[in-house]
């Protein structure tokens, strides 16, 4: 048998055979991929991102999503970043062949993945994590690394415009973010009802002084911006 070179599109990094809390209101199968594009520093999925995660046969798994089929709703893609994975489009099709209901969770990087993902109709809800106000400056300072507010700006609207359905959310780190930078994320969306606010975590942080950081003040933000769906 001859040994793939690229072996990392037939790995996933973890796997969840059943979560209620991963996409509201149903029963999926979370896989996680490995690597991201992003550094941000309170991100709670350290391993992943790093690339370091458990090396998961791919086959397995979607053998038992195949198995079990009947008992969910849907399955989740998420990381990592999904959109920087090679074995993205095989996953998604196999998906579409078991005419399964696929979630995909993504920072918005990679808006021409995004686009043909949706025009090939290989996901039916996308999630969208909006890290911080759209310029170079905000981007910086959330997610680590030099992101392109140009590449986000395209594909919230390549997700208004193409998704089946969708939401936007951001992770609320007082440390990183202020009220103001949330109320100008809140109209750079143009007021957009699937925007979801989640409160940080201090949870196995990428850098490991957020671990030591308190939670984000879940009523506090609902007070501040009503209306806004606020997780936790």
């Amino acid at each position: 048998m001859t040994i793939p070179e690229d072996t990392e599109r037939y790995v996933a990094g973890g796997y969840l055979p059943a979560s209620f809390l991963d996409w509201d209101g149903h029963v999926a199968a979370v896989v996680f991929t490995r690597g991201c594009n992003f550094r941000c520093p309170w991100c709670h999925n350290s391993g992943l991102v790093l690339g370091m995660g458990e090396a998961l046969d791919l086959a397995r798994i979607t053998d038992d999503i195949r198995r079990r089929i009947k008992f969910l709703d849907g399955v989740v893609l998420t990381g990592g970043e999904p959109t920087i994975w090679s074995g993205l489009f095989d996953f998604l099709l196999k998906m579409k062949e078991f005419e399964i209901s696929v979630k995909l969770d993504t920072n918005g990087s990679m808006p021409g993945i995004i686009e043909r993902v949706l025009e090939e109709g290989l996901a039916d809800h996308v999630a969208m994590d909006v890290k911080s106000p759209i310029d170079r400056c905000s981007l910086k300072r959330v997610t680590g690394v030099d992101a392109d507010p140009e590449a986000i700006r395209k594909s919230i609207a390549i997700i208004k415009r193409a998704a089946p359905s969708y939401e936007f959310r951001t992770t609320f780190i007082d440390c990183l973010l202020t009220i103001e930078d949330m109320k100008k994320i809140r109209n750079e969306l143009d007021d957009d009802p699937h925007w979801v606010i989640q409160p940080f975590r201090p949870v196995d942080c990428l850098d490991p002084d957020f671990c030591s950081r308190p939670q984000a003040d879940s009523e506090m933000l609902k007070k501040e911006f009503p209306g806004i769906r606020v997780r936790g």
